[in-house]
C-alpha cells in the first residue's frame, strides 16, 4: 500500500471525501468555486483590485518608503525610529520572494475568471488561489512582524521567537500530514506526530518570555533597539506571525489535498456521488447539454 500523501487510489480517497464535504469545501472559499462566470468575475476582480493592490502596498510599498523617505524620530509614533528602520531593512531581503509569490497570486486570481472543465477542476483551482492568497499575506507580513520583533526585543528576542515559530509551523504541517495519512491509509501516526506536550510547551514559552524580559531590561545583549513600554506589545511580532501561519496550514491543508484528488478522479467522483449536469458544468452548459440530448432523441 502506497503511503505517499499524493498517490492515494480513488478507493482510498473515496472513503473520506463525501459530497457533503465537497460542498463544505466549496462554501469555505465562496464564489471562487462557482461555475458562474459573473461570480468568478466578481471574486477574481476583488482578489486582484482590492486584496492584491492593498497587500502589495502594505507588505512591500510601505516598508520601502520607510527606507527611502529618510524618516526622523518625529515622524514615528509608538515605535522607535530604529524599529522602523529594522522593518525597512528586512524588506530589502524578503522583497524578491514577496514579489514572486505576489505575482503568482495575481496571475492565479486573473486565471480564476476563466471557465474550467468541470466543478472539480474549478474547486481545486479556487482552493489553490485562496491558499496562495493566504500564503502571500503571510509572506508580505514578514517585514512588519519580523522588524517589530527585531526592533522591540533585539537579536536575542528575535532568535528565540524565530526558533519557536519554526517549531510551531513544522509541527502543524507534520500533524496535518499524519492526520490525513491516517484517514487515507489507516496508518497510525501517534509516534511520528508526537511533539512537545502542552506542559512542556508552556514551560518553553514561559522560559522564553523570562529570558527576553531579562535581556530587555537587565543584560541588554545585542542592544535591543527599543526599551519603551510599547515594545512589550509589538515585540511579539514573530510569534503572532507564526500563529497566523499555523492557522492557515490547519485551515487549508486538508481541503487542498482533498480537492486535488477530487480533480484527479473527477469522473469517478461524478458518477459515484451523482452530480447533476448543472452541478458539474454550471447552468449554461447544462442547458446546452439538455438541448443537445433532446435533439438527438428526436
Amino acid at each position: 500500500m502506497s503511503k505517499n500523501l499524493l498517490k492515494a487510489s480513488y478507493g482510498e480517497i473515496g472513503k473520506i471525501l463525501t459530497k457533503k464535504k465537497i460542498y463544505r469545501y466549496a462554501f469555505n472559499i465562496g464564489p471562487t468555486s462557482s461555475m458562474s462566470f459573473l461570480k468568478r468575475l466578481g471574486s477574481g476582480t476583488g482578489l486582484i483590485v482590492f486584496f492584491g493592490i492593498i497587500s502589495y502596498g502594505i507588505g512591500i510599498g510601505m516598508p520601502e518608503d520607510i527606507v527611502s523617505s529618510g524618516l526622523t524620530a518625529s515622524d514615528v509614533n509608538y515605535i522607535s525610529l530604529d524599529t522602523a528602520k529594522a522593518i525597512g531593512f528586512i524588506v530589502m531581503y524578503t522583497k524578491p520572494i514577496e514579489l514572486f509569490v505576489w505575482g503568482i497570486y495575481m496571475l492565479m486570481s486573473f486565471l480564476l475568471i476563466f471557465p474550467k472543465k468541470n466543478f472539480a477542476r474549478q474547486l481545486f483551482f479556487g482552493t489553490s488561489t485562496v491558499v496562495l492568497f493566504g500564503t502571500s499575506i503571510c509572506i508580505l507580513a514578514i517585514p512588519f512582524c519580523f522588524g517589530l520583533t527585531l526592533g522591540g526585543f533585539g537579536p536575542v528576542g528575535f532568535i528565540l521567537q524565530f526558533l519557536l515559530a519554526c517549531y510551531f509551523i513544522f509541527s502543524a504541517f507534520r500533524g496535518s500530514v499524519v492526520s490525513l495519512k491516517r484517514d487515507l491509509y489507516g496508518v497510525s501516526g501517534e509516534s511520528s506526530a508526537k511533539g512537545l506536550s502542552l506542559k512542556v510547551l508552556r514551560r518553553v514559552l514561559l522560559s522564553m518570555v523570562v529570558v527576553i524580559m531579562l535581556n530587555q531590561y537587565l543584560f541588554k545583549i545585542g542592544h535591543p533597539l527599543d526599551a519603551s513600554v510599547y515594545s512589550l506589545i509589538y515585540g511579539w511580532g514573530v510569534l503572532v506571525w507564526s500563529i497566523a501561519v499555523v492557522s492557515v496550514i490547519k485551515t487549508v491543508f486538508r481541503q487542498t489535498v482533498s480537492t486535488y484528488y477530487f480533480a484527479k478522479y473527477d469522473e469517478q467522483f461524478r458518477e459515484s456521488l451523482h452530480f447533476s449536469d448543472e452541478e458539474w458544468y454550471g447552468k449554461r452548459k447544462a442547458r446546452r447539454l439538455k438541448k443537445k440530448r433532446e435533439q438527438q432523441g428526436r
